[in-house]
């Protein structure tokens, strides 16, 4: 009897935990562990771990680390499915603080390893994988906002490529959009490149490629590429050319792209044959061979070859050790290109186009004098309570960038400047009328979790009033021992996380202030302070 209910307790268990994944987040943590439920409280330890509980629509959430779990042979192996309108998606919840490292090692093949369909991987840095970083075998991908470099390094005499992004010849409809892609291959290979694709219906929108060690994009048609669009992204400082065709082509629109001091050509062919290549409304500026080779290696593909702007794209710094592709006021980019249904924000989020027109590049030209334009924003509370949408009012936000979907886990996260080093700590204008609805979650450059990190009003404040962000640090939730949390931050981006624990709760704006008492600017957000 006793060991009947064992199982019928097992079973129970089983079934509990596949209703828990359905639809839910899953939290991925350094500090958890893979034989907790991967809850926000109780984090799996290992992306693998997380990733064999998903089903399709959930997202999993991982934070700040360095994760080095793989299959033997693949490296970090994603081969499970979701659906075209429920996608599974592995999100690093700070875009670079989580890392996918390889770490070089021979029996891991690549990083990453995408042999299902309709994944999204967004935000993470990927590196170390011995034989190159992402290799998709999946259709209906996305490949988005990641730093993909330094993969496909350790020297060897493989013929087969060591990229930053491969994807096969029988894939169809994946998305590589918002990467930076750099420092991927051996060095002096001809076959090594930053994104090596060969799928039809692919799109490669807003990603920066620079120095890999062939070239920034090589298009290869060994099943005949149709209909691959290559939009607003910069190639620059690559070991060959910024762009080849190869093989067979049908249909490869390349336009507003900036291409720019790669070793040859701007865009190189060779033995390229078919129609439909149209390359328009480009600057091609600095390339050692010229802008175009379009008949390199017998190459007689048909193209259409639109305007060029051959001048310094001028970027914030175009050197390669300090490369920042960011435009310049003067720069011939700014509302040059053409209007592209399909690319509605550049590389970091703002909106396209900002001026008369858009931008040629990955960056959109933003006035320092004028804030982005920042969403509304809503927080998911404790316990399925909801905390009533909070609006960003963006008059009165300086130099701060949103970087989280507010549908995709219940975190709101913002990067902001910071001029001069130093101890700093965060207030919190806010509305608490009682102990059951004053508290959130927040932290620096770090995932916010209970009880490390937490923000709580002591006492209850009548109206708006501010508080001084508290570091719980006995653990518990009932002895009001708190002390103010200072952060001792470097000049330069950091990133603020704020997520909801009750509901009710208003804040009305968040400030960062040095303890000396100077305020810094760039770091100031405002909310507004109406709930429903």
């Amino acid at each position: 009897m006793k060991s009947a209910n064992v199982i019928r307790l097992l079973v129970l268990l089983v079934a509990w935990g596949a209703i828990r994944t359905e639809g839910l987040d899953l939290y991925v943590s350094t500090q958890g562990a893979d034989v907790n439920l991967g809850t926000l409280l109780q984090p799996v330890r290992t992306i693998g771990r997380a990733y064999s509980l998903a089903v399709p629509g959930a997202t999993i959430n991982v934070a700040p680390g360095v994760y080095t779990d793989y299959t033997s042979a693949w490296g970090l192996r994603l081969g499970a499915s979701g659906t075209a309108t429920s996608p599974i998606i592995l999100k690093s919840e700070a875009r670079g603080a989580a890392i996918i490292d390889g770490q070089n090692a021979a029996d891991r093949h690549v990083a990453i390893y995408l042999d299902g369909s309709y994944n999204i991987i967004d935000g993470f840095q990927i590196t170390g994988g011995p034989d190159g970083g992402i290799k998709n075998w999946g259709s209906g991908n996305q490949i988005i906002n990641n730093e993909i470099h330094h993969n496909g390094n350790p020297a060897s005499a493989s013929t087969y490529g060591q990229d930053g992004v491969y994807s096969d010849k029988a894939t169809h409809d994946n998305v590589y959009r918002a990467n930076y892609i750099h420092d991927n291959g051996r060095t002096g290979s001809n076959l090594d490149h930053g994104m090596y694709l060969c799928g039809d219906n692919e799109v490669v929108i807003n990603n920066v490629s620079l120095h890999n060690a062939a070239y920034g994009l090589q298009v290869a048609g060994y099943s005949t590429v149709s209909n691959m669009r290559v939009y607003n992204n910069v190639l620059a400082f690559n070991g060959k050319a910024g762009i080849i065709l190869w093989q067979a082509l049908s249909g490869v629109d390349i336009k507003n792209n900036i291409i720019y001091r790669n070793t040859t050509y701007g865009i190189d062919s060779w033995d390229g044959h078919g129609s439909g290549v149209v390359v328009d409304h480009n600057i091609v500026f600095g390339n050692g061979s010229g802008n175009y080779s379009f008949t390199g290696g017998a190459s007689d593909y048909t193209y259409t070859l639109g305007s060029t702007i051959s001048a310094e794209p001028v970027f914030a710094n175009a050197t390669l050790s300090a490369f920042d592709a960011h435009l310049k006021a003067g720069s011939p980019a700014i509302d040059a290109g053409l209007a592209l249904s399909q690319v509605t924000q550049d590389i970091e989020g703002n909106p396209r186009p900002n001026g008369s027109a858009w931008d040629i590049g990955a960056y959109e030209y933003v006035s320092a004098s004028l804030p982005p334009i920042m969403p509304s924003l809503a927080f998911e509370a404790e316990a399925g309570q909801i905390v009533a949408p909070f609006a960003v009012s963006a008059g009165t936000i300086s130099q701060a960038v949103n970087t989280t979907d507010p549908s995709l886990g219940g975190a709101a996260r913002y990067r902001f400047n910071i001029t001069n080093a130093g101890d700093y700590i965060v207030k919190a204008a806010v509305n608490a009328p009682d102990a059951n609805t004053d508290s959130f979650f927040i932290n620096i450059d770090a995932e916010p979790t209970d009880p490390t990190m937490i923000w709580d009003v002591i006492p209850s404040t009548t109206g708006i009033q501010e508080r001084v962000a508290s570091w719980r640090g006995n653990g518990t939730f009932d002895m009001p021992q708190f002390s103010p949390k200072t952060f001792t931050l470097t000049a330069g981006v950091h990133t603020l996380t704020i997520r909801g624990r009750e509901a009710n709760a208003i804040i009305d704006r968040i400030s960062i202030q040095m303890v000396t008492g100077s305020l810094q600017a760039p770091a100031n957000f405002r909310f507004n302070s109406d709930s429903p």
